[in-house]
């Protein structure tokens, strides 16, 4: 279990690899039982390498 966390965070910035405001993200979070909410969205993040940027990020720093 201890495993598929650290696949759904990013190891740079330690952010989840998932967008919360993606509308399957967030549909798994207000749905899902707490008891399966981590295997959903490890399921999302199990795939990508690196974390989506945040635009408020990207517009403070340049």
């Amino acid at each position: 279990q201890v495993k598929k966390i650290l696949e759904c965070v990013c190891y740079s910035c330690g952010k989840l690899k998932v967008d919360m405001r993606d509308p399957m993200v967030a549909n798994a979070v207000r749905r899902i039982k707490a008891q399966h909410r981590l295997k959903a969205i490890w399921a999302l993040a199990k795939d990508k390498k690196i974390c989506e940027p945040d635009e408020l990020d990207e517009k403070d720093n340049g």
